[in-house]
């Protein structure tokens, strides 16, 4: 293999290869080097080969010597070949260049006598790398400076129509109380009245969409989040007349983030599989907590279906816009809310069709790292309520 290496034959087939090849022997010694990697490293393939202060030249214009010391002694030790090495390099001219090195064994009759050194210059594409971060970079400046502009025009804009519509409620509360029972204007008092409720019901929920989410972090029963929460949205639902049966399954974790922020989300999905389900229809509740040591839960998921008809494909893509809503009364700002808190939490949301009928609406979070001393939370059976 030796005669081969010093034969022109041997050296036209490493110069016909576009990346740079430097071939060392057992001992770590250059014997073989194409023109590519000479023009890489900016000496000449014979200084490569035969002067041991070239060699020191190389290793002193990388950033970082020792890195590439250390690949070529594992390389030389016949380790695995790994990942490749980014290095950058100070040409003789000045030039900084990022080069990727990877390597592979010489063998013959099953024994590696060298390692052939791979070096391709990477300096454009990540030139390209970095021009797309900084795209991307002021891509998001700009729009962050849009989205704080227009959360301080709806703070504007809501703090200018509280007042209004509070005094118009006030005054039309007070006509009404003073109206006589016969009085014909009454049913329009209370239509006025009415709708600048609902106004305020608006304005309230702009300006609270417009306030930063700010999570705190502690750590809590998964069950006994949501029993709390569901219990909650059962007294709503029945003050306005849903007649629903709840059910509550899956297993109990001790989870670690923003329990207050995750309850909330959770109030909007229970409250729209409540409104969305027919009169005595059923809502399932189902947590799925991956459970670590414990019983300290690093992923969880809480999945509610209902038995509604489902969501119509013409409003799936608007189903978390703000203010968009299918029913008579309301305001449209629940699922956007719940999408809201879920990003600050760093979880996910998503709505969707059951396949066998109904909506499933799923809240997917990551919790942190139990606190030291923080004690783990017992599994609970499945319960029906």
């Amino acid at each position: 293999m030796l005669v081969f290496a010093q034969s022109g034959y041997f050296h036209d087939l490493l110069d016909s290869f576009a990346l740079g090849v430097v071939i060392l022997n057992a001992r770590g010694r250059v014997y073989a080097a194409n023109t590519a990697a000479a023009a890489l490293l900016g000496h000449s393939r014979e200084a490569l080969i035969s002067d041991p202060a070239v060699g020191s030249d190389v290793f002193r214009r990388t950033d970082d010597p020792m890195a590439l010391r250390r690949y070529l002694r594992a390389a030389l030790r016949r380790d695995p070949p790994g990942g490749p090495l980014r290095l950058r390099y100070q040409t003789t001219a000045g030039e900084s260049l990022h080069l990727s090195l990877t390597f592979s064994h010489l063998v013959e009759n099953e024994k590696i006598f060298g390692v052939m050194l791979q070096i391709t210059d990477v300096t454009e594409i990540i030139a390209l790398h970095e021009r797309e971060q900084r795209i991307l970079a002021e891509k998001y400046r700009v729009e962050r400076e849009r989205v704080e502009s227009l959360r301080a025009l709806s703070s504007a804009v809501a703090h200018q129509l509280r007042n209004p519509a509070m005094s118009i409620g006030g005054l039309t509360g007070l006509l009404l109380k003073k109206s006589p029972p016969g009085d014909p204007a009454r049913p329009f008092l209370q239509a006025v009245l009415e709708e600048s409720k609902r106004l305020e019901t608006i304005v309230a929920a702009v300006g609270e969409a417009t306030l930063p989410l700010s999570p705190r972090t502690s750590c809590f029963s998964l069950r006994d989040m949501v029993a709390s929460r569901l219990a909650h949205v059962q007294a709503m639902a029945a003050e306005r007349g849903l007649s629903v049966v709840w059910s509550l399954q899956g297993e109990d974790g001790r989870l670690c983030l923003d329990g207050s922020l995750l309850g909330q989300a959770l109030d909007e999905i229970l409250l729209n599989a409540a409104e969305a389900s027919p009169g005595g229809g059923r809502v399932d509740v189902a947590l799925s907590p991956r459970l670590a040591a414990d019983s300290h839960a690093d992923q969880a998921a809480i999945t509610v279906r209902d038995q509604g008809p489902g969501i119509a494909p013409d409003i799936a893509a608007y189903l978390f816009d703000p203010f968009f809503t299918t029913k008579a009364v309301g305001v449209g700002m629940g699922l956007c809310r719940a999408k809201r808190i879920m990003a600050a939490l760093g979880g996910e949301i998503r709505v969707e069709n059951h396949p066998d009928g109904g909506g499933v609406a799923s809240l997917q979070v990551t919790g942190g790292a139990a606190p030291g001393g923080e004690p783990g939370a017992k599994a609970s059976p499945d319960t029906a309520d």
